[in-house]
């Protein structure tokens, strides 16, 4: 098992220099000074993690429904496309009008200013 890329050969020994370094007295207030600083970064990693979600999701929010309201528009456009083909072509002739009749009256002529 490795710690920071660290197997235990490597953190042994640098816990043995450590304690001919420091000596058995300090070794305590160091540890307690290394523990603080480990959940202090900690901390700070989780916030910076949370700041970016919530960064991310004010971004992808509207993204998302967006997304939503396309896939609305595209499942609406395949019903219509798939009842179009479904159902089968109908005959024009009908829907064709005779042209209209001629006027019965003349019209009256125009009228010459003078």
């Amino acid at each position: 098992m490795e710690i920071f890329g660290i197997g235990p050969f490597e953190l042994a020994l640098v816990a043995l220099i450590a304690f001919i370094v420091l000596g058995p007295e300090r070794i305590p207030g160091v540890m307690r000074q290394l523990g603080r600083l480990v959940r202090q970064v900690r901390n700070w990693t989780q916030e910076i993690t949370r700041e970016y979600s919530q960064d991310i999701q004010e971004v992808t929010g509207p993204l998302n429904e967006v997304r939503e309201e396309l896939r609305g528009v595209q499942r609406d456009l395949t019903k219509v496309a798939r009842d179009a083909m479904s159902t089968p072509p109908t005959d024009p002739t009908p829907t064709i009008r005779p042209p209209a009749p001629s006027p019965t009256r003349p019209a009256p002529p125009p009228e010459t200013g003078g």
